[in-house]
């Protein structure tokens, strides 16, 4: 049977009006497969592939990001965005049709090019059994992928024809074998080292093949603890999708052995300084990627485009375009500055001030996000404020730009055994005037703190209320109300592209993972270094000052086994925010852990003071905060099984019809 055209796939898949981006990549296979080099041209569009909208150059990290817990998005329920992060995704939701769509045409061209180059009329070149294992790399990538947000997906295989366009949906067991055999099976042809190589994209090694192995098995085995731990979802949903579930040991033991692998051929490094990897400069190659796409701001060149600088970065912060659609909630935000505090990474995965670009060049005036709000009022030739702890009004010469919450905490005054003065949880800021006025007045009397540490903290108080909530109409609130996610922005962007390749896996994620794995296993000495690997970069990456010493991320030296998993789960989610990884590692032990995410968000102090106080306001949609599940009109358990995946999309029902109704993921 004669195969269908890539360009009639892409149509069937995709419904045509899915990516904006034209799958050139493909041509006639009698011309294509004849030489090396048009080999090349080919296996670059299969790279091309993974860095389009509907891939790793925008939705995959975005709705990882929104759907993890630790996001805000404009609330407005038929926004895509927003039923991502609120937790109610309708089959139609158009992200999921890009995600889909563009995954399973990625799937289908890595399929045809493994076909023809193994097939009678390809011609004979000594790299070919290397090309073909990258293709079967990325197929394995892809699939994963799938497997993380849906679970079991049609497995395409074999080149489409007219008898097997339809296909029913594989089990989870089925996609994850399918999974192990695309990467085993790649494993002896790929390179020792990644390279990057003139006119070719950054292609995978060995060791990048044996880390996502680890990593399919870390994920498996801890699906399998929270079975072995009695969560609701795992014991139930979880165990009728899979009947084949091993005992979770057996899954690490796996991981721990590809995991040993990787740190045997000894390829993979961390960059020195974190500020290298997201400082806003273009990284062609490095010790600590896993896996990279390279991506540039022109989509001619056949290798995809970067978008991730427009999807996250503020509004005006750099000659390109920018969105900032996706943000950090309040409470990931507090939780990671009292929990990091002098952390250098928190300048960089959080951005909360820049200069406003206009008509492409940078401006004078200068844009804040919280916690900072400007406050100003001039009075005799000097600017007026109002300290709400003391009553008490001063003039000043000196200009104060902005009023802060949660940056104005200074985390070395300490009062004893009671910690910060300020607040008695520094991670949950808590506005209580009461408390905090009594603790300042005793704490100055007793000459425990000066009057200037007093000073630089008097701003604090009343913002929460005053600038976050009181002062608000109806319609005052803006997107400058919650911060930024920084990782991305950069200033070598034309238009929505940017020129900085994208980092899909980096051995800082592997360490983690293999921290996890070891820890889960017993082996608290090799868990400790792996974390503390990832801790001590951080520690000694430079500051925006460029300053390399810092006090935190605090050493680990505790060895206890809880401890440690909960240790690791929550460094997983701000080493790595942002990125490929948020919904699954906020939902890979269950829904109890799951839970614990969005409760936070509940009792988070100021998300919890501006979303009461906008709802007996009246406050509108979309500046207003999110409480799970669905403002409490919902039970828990059904809200956090449902939202484990992601709801196979309506248009797969539509033009497949070996799907029935019986197929869609529970919830949905």
């Amino acid at each position: 049977m004669k195969k269908t055209s890539i360009c009639l796939l892409s149509g069937l898949l995709l419904l045509s009006s899915c990516l904006d981006e034209d799958p050139k990549y493909m041509n006639d296979s009698s011309v294509v497969y004849t030489s090396e080099q048009s080999a090349q041209i080919v296996l670059n569009g299969l790279y091309g592939l993974m860095a389009v909208q509907g891939s790793f150059a925008q939705l995959l990290p975005e709705i990882n990001t929104e759907a993890s817990g630790l996001c805000w998005t404009s609330y407005n329920l038929s926004d895509n965005r927003c039923q991502y992060t609120n937790g109610q995704i309708p089959v139609d939701n158009e992200f999921n049709n890009l995600v889909w769509g563009a995954l399973y045409q990625a799937i289908q061209n890595c399929t045809n090019f493994i076909s023809e180059l193994n097939g009678p009329d390809a011609g004979q070149w000594d790299s070919k059994a290397n090309m073909i294992a990258q293709a079967k790399f990325l197929r394995g990538v892809c699939y994963y992928q799938l497997y993380t947000l849906y679970g079991g997906v049609p497995l395409r295989v074999e080149p489409t024809t007219t008898e097997n366009l339809n296909l029913p949906r594989a089990s989870r067991q089925q996609v994850i074998d399918q999974i192990v055999k695309d990467w085993t099976e790649a494993i002896p042809d790929l390179d020792d080292e990644s390279k990057l190589e003139s006119g070719k994209p950054t292609a995978p090694c060995k060791s990048s093949a044996y880390a996502y192995l680890a990593k399919l098995y870390w994920l498996m085995g801890c699906n399998s603890w929270a079975a072995e731990d009695g969560d609701p979802w795992a014991t139930t949903t979880l165990r009728q999708s899979w009947p084949e579930m091993q005992p979770s040991r057996t899954y690490f033991t796996k991981a721990k052995e590809y995991g040993d692998s990787v740190f045997k051929a000894n390829v993979f490094d961390l960059e020195r300084d974190f500020r290298t990897l997201f400082g806003g400069n273009r990284v062609s190659m490095s010790d600590e990627f896993v896996f990279v796409v390279d991506a540039t701001m022109n989509t001619t060149e056949n290798v995809g485009y970067n978008s991730l600088h427009w999807t996250f970065s503020p509004q005006n912060c750099s000659p390109g375009e920018t969105w900032g659609r996706s943000q950090p909630s309040k409470s990931f935000y507090n939780w990671a500055n009292g929990t990091y505090q002098d952390d250098p990474r928190l300048d960089i995965t959080f951005m909360t001030s820049w200069y406003k670009y206009v008509n492409g060049a940078e401006s004078d005036e200068f844009q804040v996000s919280y916690p900072l709000v400007y406050q100003q009022t001039r009075k005799n030739g000097k600017y007026e404020y109002y300290d709400p702890i003391f009553g008490e009004t001063y003039l000043r010469d000196t200009f104060y730009t902005v009023y802060d919450i949660v940056a104005s905490i200074d985390y070395k005054i300490t009062d004893g055994n009671k910690g910060n003065i300020m607040f008695d949880d520094v991670t949950n800021p808590n506005c209580d005037t009461t408390a905090m006025k009594e603790r300042l007045k005793n704490l100055l009397a007793a000459g425990t703190i000066t009057q200037e540490q007093r000073d630089s903290l008097w701003r604090v108080d009343s913002i929460l209320n005053d600038a976050f909530c009181r002062t608000k109409g109806t319609d005052d609130w803006n997107i400058n109300d919650w911060p930024y996610f920084g990782k991305y922005r950069t200033l070598n962007c034309t238009g929505r592209y940017s020129d900085n390749n994208i980092y899909v896996y980096r051995y800082a994620d592997f360490l983690l993972l293999m921290a996890d794995v070891e820890n889960e296993l017993g082996n608290s000495t090799d868990a400790l270094a792996y974390l503390n690997k990832v801790l001590d970069r951080a520690r000694q990456s430079s500051d925006a000052d460029g300053n390399t010493l810092h006090t935190y991320p605090l050493a680990e030296t505790n060895t206890d086994k809880d401890y440690l998993r909960e240790r690791i789960f929550h460094e997983r989610l701000f080493e790595l925010a942002a990125e490929f990884d948020g919904f699954i590692d906020t939902r890979r032990r269950g829904i109890n852990w799951r839970k614990r995410i969005l409760e936070r968000s509940n009792n988070d102090y100021i998300t919890s003071a501006c979303y009461h106080y906008g709802v007996e306001n009246g406050y509108k949609s979309p500046w207003r905060e999110y409480w799970y599940p669905n403002d409490g009109t919902e039970d828990w358990n059904s809200y956090l099984i449902r939202n484990q995946q992601i709801p196979l999309p309506r248009m797969e029902f539509t033009n497949n019809s070996a799907l029935t109704s019986a197929d869609q993921n529970p919830g949905y």
